[in-house]
C-alpha cells in the first residue's frame, strides 16, 4: 500500500518535471519559485508518508534523510531565486540614478523579508 502511494507520487513528480522541462524555466522568475515550492510540498508529502518514527517505518529512515537533503537543496535554490527577484524589484524602483539612499535600502530590506 505504502509502496503504491510512493510510486504514484513519484510518477506525478516526474510528470511535473517533464512538463516543466519543455517550458525552460529561468531562475529569478516567480514561475520558477512557484514550481520549486510545489516540488517541495510534494517531497514533504512523500517524506511524511514514510512515517519513519514508527516501528514499521524505521526501515525507511535512510530514504527519508535523502528526501530531506533534496528538500534542503531545492529550498536553497528557491531562496536564491527570491533574492534575484527582490534585487530586480530594487533596481526597478531606482528611477533616477543617485536618488536611492541608504535609508531607502534599509526600508526596502525590512519590508521584503
Amino acid at each position: 500500500m505504502k509502496k503504491l502511494i510512493i510510486e504514484e507520487k513519484f510518477k506525478r513528480a516526474r510528470q511535473i518535471l517533464e512538463k516543466n522541462e519543455s517550458m525552460q524555466l529561468e531562475m529569478g522568475t516567480t514561475e520558477y519559485s512557484n514550481v520549486l515550492e510545489k516540488i517541495i510540498k510534494d517531497l514533504q508529502a512523500v517524506k511524511a508518508s514514510l512515517r519513519t518514527r514508527s516501528a514499521e517505518g524505521a526501515k525507511h529512515r535512510k530514504e527519508s534523510d535523502r528526501i530531506q537533503s533534496a528538500i534542503s537543496a531545492i529550498k536553497y535554490l528557491n531562496n536564491k531565486s527570491r533574492k534575484m527577484i527582490n534585487s530586480e524589484v530594487l533596481r526597478e524602483s531606482d528611477v533616477k540614478e543617485g536618488s536611492l539612499t541608504r535609508g531607502d535600502i534599509k526600508h526596502f530590506l525590512k519590508t521584503f523579508r
